[in-house]
C-alpha cells in the first residue's frame, strides 16, 4: 500500500543541509520558498499539511487563517513568539518547537557561544578595533578593554543556555551568580542568589530567559537602578526582555559601560535601520549588535532540523520519515 505524502512548506534555506533535505523529500512533498513575503505566504500556505517558517515573518491570524490544510507548524527554534500560539490552538493547528526537548538542546551550543563572544567582543572593543585597522589606522589606545578574570558574572535563567555559559565563565576565573526561579540551581562553580541579589553584584549580566508577558521589560528603570555603575549586559534571548529606552539612556550616561544583544524588539517590523538602538550604534563604540544569529551556524542547524523533522513525521505517525 502507498503512504501518501504529506504536503510541507519551508521557508528557510536549506541548502547547506544536505541530509534534512533527503529526510524530507523520502515521505513528503516539499516545497521550498525562502523567506517570502506575506502575500506570497498567504497564496499558498493554504495548499500545505505542514509549515516549517522562519524567524523573520510573524504567523498571524491572518496568515493561520489562510492555511486552510494546516495541520501542523514546526518551528526549529526554542522561541515561539514570532506565532500567535493561542490563534493557532483556536484553529487546531499543533505547534511544536524545541523549547523543552532538552536531550536535543544539551547538544546545541551556538548561542551560548556567541553569547561568550558578544562579551569578548565588546569588553575588548574589537569590531571597532578592525574597523580602524580597516580604515589605515594602528593606533590602539581608542581600544583599552577590560579582563574578564575576577569579574562577577550573573546569569539570568539557568537553562540549557545558562548552564553552558556557566563554565565558559568559570573556565576565564570568573566568579558566576545566577538567578533562576524556576530551577534549583546545584553546580558547585555558581551561586544561586535572588533577582535583585544578581542584579546589584553582577559586573556582566547574561540573559537566557524566554519571552513571556511575565518578563516583557523585566529589565526597567527600577532594575537598571539596582545595578552597578559600568555594568556589561549581553542579550541573545529576545529583544523585548529589556526596556530599550532605558537600556539606551544607560549607554549614554555610562551606567552600562556596554552593551552586546543579539535580538531587539520588534526585529520582524522590518524598520531595522530606524531602530533607535541600532541608530546609536552607527556612531557608538558601546553598543554591539548582531541580527539574530546566535543560532545561525552549520552545525547547529543541522541538529535543530533533523531533530524537527523527526517530529513533524512522527506527528504524521510516521517515525524519522521511514
Amino acid at each position: 500500500m502507498t503512504r501518501t505524502k504529506h504536503k510541507i512548506l519551508l521557508t528557510i534555506p536549506i541548502e547547506h543541509l544536505p541530509g534534512v533535505k533527503q529526510m524530507l523529500e523520502r515521505n513528503a512533498e516539499v516545497t521550498y520558498l525562502d523567506f517570502p513575503s506575506k502575500e506570497e505566504l498567504l497564496n499558498l500556505v493554504g495548499q500545505y499539511d505542514a509549515l516549517i517558517p522562519n524567524l523573520a515573518m510573524k504567523l498571524d491570524s491572518e496568515i493561520l487563517d489562510a492555511a486552510t490544510s494546516l495541520r501542523l507548524i514546526a518551528t526549529p527554534s526554542t522561541g515561539t513568539d514570532h506565532i500567535d500560539l493561542e490563534y493557532a490552538a483556536e484553529r487546531g493547528i499543533e505547534v511544536q518547537s524545541l523549547k523543552h526537548d532538552y536531550g536535543a538542546l544539551k547538544q546545541i551550543t551556538s548561542t551560548a557561544e556567541h553569547a561568550f563572544l558578544l562579551l569578548l567582543s565588546i569588553v575588548r572593543k574589537l569590531p571597532f578595533a578592525f574597523d580602524a585597522v580597516r580604515q589605515g589606522s594602528w593606533d590602539n589606545i581608542p581600544f583599552r578593554g577590560r579582563e574578564l578574570q575576577g569579574r562577577v558574572y550573573g546569569i539570568l535563567g539557568y537553562g540549557r543556555l545558562g548552564e553552558i555559559v556557566s563554565r565558559y565563565a568559570h573556565a576565564f576565573d570568573m566568579p558566576v551568580i545566577a538567578h533562576d526561579p524556576n530551577r534549583k540551581i546545584t553546580d558547585p562553580w555558581v551561586e544561586p542568589v535572588s533577582f535583585e541579589g544578581l542584579l546589584g553584584r553582577a559586573e556582566i549580566i547574561s540573559i537566557h530567559i524566554h519571552l513571556t508577558p511575565e518578563t516583557t521589560k523585566l529589565l526597567s528603570k527600577d532594575q537598571f537602578d539596582l545595578m552597578r555603575d559600568g555594568v556589561y549586559i549581553v542579550n541573545t534571548s529576545r529583544g523585548a526582555i529589556i526596556d530599550e529606552a532605558v537600556l539606551l539612556a544607560a549607554l549614554k550616561s555610562g551606567k552600562v559601560a556596554g552593551a552586546a544583544v543579539d535580538v531587539i524588539a520588534d526585529e520582524l517590523d522590518g524598520n531595522i535601520s530606524n531602530h533607535p538602538l541600532v541608530q546609536y550604534a552607527k556612531n557608538s563604540s558601546n553598543l554591539i549588535i548582531t541580527p539574530h544569529i546566535g543560532g545561525v551556524t552549520i552545525d547547529s542547524q543541522r541538529k535543530a532540523f533533523t531533530h524537527t523533522v523527526n517530529k513533524l513525521f512522527s506527528f504524521f505517525g510516521n517515525p524519522a520519515g521511514k
